[in-house]
């Protein structure tokens, strides 16, 4: 009687010790499920820091940045106008198809120098003539600095040799040189030189974006 008694106590210790155990378990898997789920919870940081890209969101600038989030204020825009404050003729046909540009009473002459600024096929404004021309630069300031505002047009700066004299005899074509300022806006330089060479006509004009 008394191995049987002994035997049943050890058994019902041991059932209860295991009951105890399964208690723990199941309170230890509890907690690290709500711990997990804590986790969870918390914002991503990292995933918000890596898509942030900063640049220009405005779609009319110039240097728009379609995958910018974040406008950094570095947007710049397509500037209005153009002034043109100098035009300087670098180099230029000597004769005329071989022939010299002036014949004076004291033989041949070098040519007498003059600009034309064109819109299209308009005169806008010109110079007077510097007279017997045989070194370069050629410096053209009279009449300038003169505003573009219509920047989608062609404009021609053409040059001449002068022989009219008071109504008599034909000023001769030298050369010219065209440009469209919507085709030079690739940076928004405050000042700028723009240099424009055709059939022998080498020209520098100093020029100004404006907003």
């Amino acid at each position: 009687m008394t191995n049987t008694k002994t035997d049943n106590l050890f058994f019902l210790y041991l059932g209860k010790l295991i009951i105890v155990k399964k208690i723990l378990l199941v309170l230890t898997l509890t907690a690290l499920i709500f711990a997990c789920k804590k986790e969870d919870d918390k914002p991503n940081t990292n995933t918000t820091s890596t898509n942030t890209v900063e640049g220009c969101t405005d779609t009319i600038a110039i240097n728009f940045l379609a995958t910018a989030t974040v406008d950094d204020g570095s947007c710049e825009y397509p500037p209005s106008a153009l002034k043109l404050s100098i035009i300087t003729v670098n180099s230029m046909p000597m004769t005329n198809n071989g022939s010299d540009w002036d014949i004076g009473i004291l033989g041949s002459e070098n040519p007498d120098v003059f600009y034309v600024l064109k819109e299209g096929d308009g005169d806008i404004v010109s110079s007077s003539s510097k007279d017997n021309i045989a070194t370069f630069p050629i410096l053209f300031t009279e009449n300038l600095p003169y505003t573009i505002n219509t920047l989608s047009k062609e404009y021609t700066i053409e040059i001449y040799d002068n022989d009219e004299i008071l109504g008599v005899g034909e000023n001769e074509f030298i050369g010219s040189c065209s440009f469209t300022p919507n085709e030079l806006i690739t940076t928004l330089s405050i000042n700028d030189e723009l240099n424009i060479i055709n059939n022998g006509v080498d020209m520098t004009l100093d020029i100004e974006w404006l907003q």
